[in-house]
């Protein structure tokens, strides 16, 4: 979330809002003619620990230029139900249908992250540093921790800083988090250089085989 629209998804998505509930599962629409951009942002969805379904939409424009995907394949790497629709003749939606009524109430796939070891224990730590530093010491969700470590400046930083409770704690945070990411540099994961080529790395590893080109 780089703006308070777009963190008004984000917080439905965490189940943070008092005026909508939390969602029982998160269908992900992706372009099956460039899975590769796609699943960066499925990949983060993962990472919320809903339950999720894959709809792989214009199949016909991926066949048009060649490219042919193992949807079985997918499936299993992914370990969350991928449905093949052509959204605009209405092609897969009962298919669809079917597989949210079977990811509703099954157990989330796995959140492992695919960031580095050292990104994680960085994450870790702030973690303990938010919850301390707040009033309430209400618990971040992780997915926001992370944000704040990445996004330099972004819009995470500034609404989280805004929720400490005074000057100093909120100097200590912004401490914390430079003295986090200088670690990860010297550790050669530098932020955020270290999220794009993670991500890329996952995926690149789920479509080996998997999409076929000409």
């Amino acid at each position: 979330p780089r703006s308070p629209d777009e963190m008004v998804a984000v917080d439905v998505l965490l189940g943070r809002r008092d005026d909508v509930a939390a969602p029982d599962a998160v269908i992900c629409i992706v372009d099956a003619s460039n899975l590769e951009r796609n699943l960066y942002l499925v990949r983060q969805v993962f990472e919320l620990g809903l339950p999720t379904v894959l709809a792989v939409n214009m199949i016909d424009v991926a066949r048009q230029r060649g490219l042919e995907t193992d949807l079985e394949a997918l499936e299993t790497r992914l370990g969350v139900p991928v449905v093949a629709m052509q959204a605009n003749r209405r092609q897969g939606i009962k298919q669809l249908g079917e597989a949210l009524t079977r990811a509703v109430g099954a157990p989330p796939r796995s959140a492992e992250s695919p960031l580095p070891e050292a990104f994680c224990n960085e994450v870790k730590q702030l973690e303990t540093s938010l919850a301390s530093g707040q009033n309430n010491g209400a618990p971040v969700p992780r997915y926001l921790v992370e944000r704040l470590l990445v996004d330099s400046g972004g819009y995470i930083e500034t609404a989280l800083l805004r929720k400490m409770p005074d000057a100093k704690s909120r100097e200590s945070l912004l401490r914390d988090v430079e003295s986090a990411r200088d670690r990860l540099r010297e550790a050669g994961h530098p932020v955020p250089a270290v999220e794009p080529i993670s991500r890329y790395r996952w995926i690149a590893g789920v479509l080996d085989g998997v999409v076929r080109r000409p």
